[in-house]
């Protein structure tokens, strides 16, 4: 539990400084309707620019790239403006260079540099009368570095597990999987490795998403009272459980990008492997990582849809009878809390950092298991009255998955008290 201050009429400060909108602000949100924020600090926010939002909004809807739809929504509409404080200009060059980066590796280096620059602007903008800052992996430690100068306490979000396992499980991957995806090679993925290990030493606290990503700092040497699980959160009201009974085929759907690290080969393999293609239809939706060669060879067994508009992924839950996340590495997969949300039972791994129940509202299978994923995705092609039961469980538990439920997580791992 952090030392929070004891007088009685007083509230902790807290700063968030955030690299792009995670979970459209949702941490800054929470601590702002608590009473609780003292600054957010972030990248591009339009809030009171209109200058700023008529420039990104000038192309028709229609015609906007990818990167200005998702800049559009940088609006942080839960915070006071006057709480704001926002680096444009290095969030539009991030974004722009982001375009030019075609390397896993290019976008590690472009990764480890927005990170060292954010750190640096926040320094450099001053952290003033705030208690606590919150920062997120690899993203903080000029910011940690500067407020534990100042005495100020440091809170730690890791959303992903450590950098370190995340590159030796990609690493396996990439030798089981030979040239299935561009390796991440070079010195920016060490480097920010480095980063996080230097931030764990520096944080008071650590927020994980998920026991998966606990369970990883701890092997790495973190003090378990250091550490605090917390689960995420969505809008449930955008998710809206759907009849499956309208259909004769069975609708398998991959959300997430589609390559190594999500385990996306296992699937495919599993799909082939169980060979139903007339019973079975498969959509794997998402950014495209994976090489076209290897892609090809399973186009029998499943679409490769690739990006979608974020309401057509809405529709999609409506669409499949499972989801299957067979993922190797996450921090907490938010798309699984979407398809609970749905009503899909979903087939998983350890490594996503999910909710799910194994045997109640889905499946939980080995990482790197095609075997088992088949034979999961076979028992609930067989049995409807099985996916029904799983689906019902799932919905049982939008309270749990919603955006105010992890508020109140948040607020109880950090012993925050709004009545302080």
């Amino acid at each position: 539990m952090l030392d929070w201050p004891t007088a009685p009429q007083a509230k902790p400060l807290v700063s968030v400084a955030m690299l792009g909108a995670r979970m459209h602000f949702a941490l800054p949100s929470i601590l702002a309707e608590a009473g609780m924020l003292h600054t957010l600090y972030t990248d591009t926010h339009l809030g009171n620019k209109p200058w700023l939002r008529s420039m990104i909004n000038l192309p028709p809807s229609k015609l906007q790239p990818k990167m200005l739809r998702q800049l559009s929504g940088r609006v942080a509409d839960r915070i006071p403006s006057a709480r704001i404080v926002s680096f444009d200009l290095l969030g539009l060059s991030y974004f722009w260079k982001r375009r030019q980066a075609s390397t896993p590796a290019d976008l590690a280096e472009l990764f480890a540099q927005a990170n060292i620059s954010f750190g640096n602007s926040v320094v450099r903008a001053g952290l003033r009368d705030t208690n606590y800052i919150l920062g997120f992996n690899g993203a903080a430690l000029e910011i940690f570095s500067h407020a534990r100068e100042r005495g100020i306490k440091c809170i730690l979000e890791q959303t992903i597990a450590p950098r370190k396992l995340e590159l030796e499980l990609l690493d396996t991957e990439n030798r089981r999987w030979p040239n299935w995806q561009a390796q991440l090679n070079g010195g920016a993925a060490d480097q920010l490795a480095e980063r996080e290990m230097a931030e764990w030493q520096l944080a008071d606290k650590i927020i994980c998403g998920s026991r998966f990503v606990s369970d990883a700092l701890r092997r790495e040497g973190v003090a378990e009272d250091r550490l605090a699980v917390v689960p995420y959160g969505i809008e449930i009201a955008a998710f809206k459980p759907a009849r499956r009974d309208d259909h004769a085929e069975f609708r398998v759907l991959f959300v997430g990008e589609v390559g190594l690290r999500k385990g996306v080969p296992y699937l495919l393999e599993a799909l082939r492997s169980l060979n139903r293609p007339r019973q079975v239809q498969a959509k794997l939706v998402g950014p495209v990582a994976l090489l076209p060669e290897p892609l090809s060879g399973y186009r029998d067994w499943c679409e490769v849809v690739g990006n979608v508009p974020r309401r057509e992924v809405t529709r999609l839950y409506e669409w499949a009878d499972v989801l299957a996340l067979p993922s190797i590495c996450e921090g907490s997969a938010t798309v699984t809390y979407e398809a609970m949300a749905s009503g899909l039972p979903i087939i998983t791994t350890p490594a996503s950092g999910s909710l799910v129940r194994d045997g109640i509202d889905g499946f939980i299978v080995p990482s790197g298991d095609a075997g088992q994923l088949r034979s999961r995705i076979e028992l609930l092609c067989d049995d409807a009255q099985l996916r029904w039961q799983m689906g019902a469980k799932a919905i049982e538990r939008r309270g749990e998955i919603s955006l105010a439920a992890y508020g109140e997580r948040l607020l109880q791992a950090l012993a925050f008290n709004p009545q302080i």
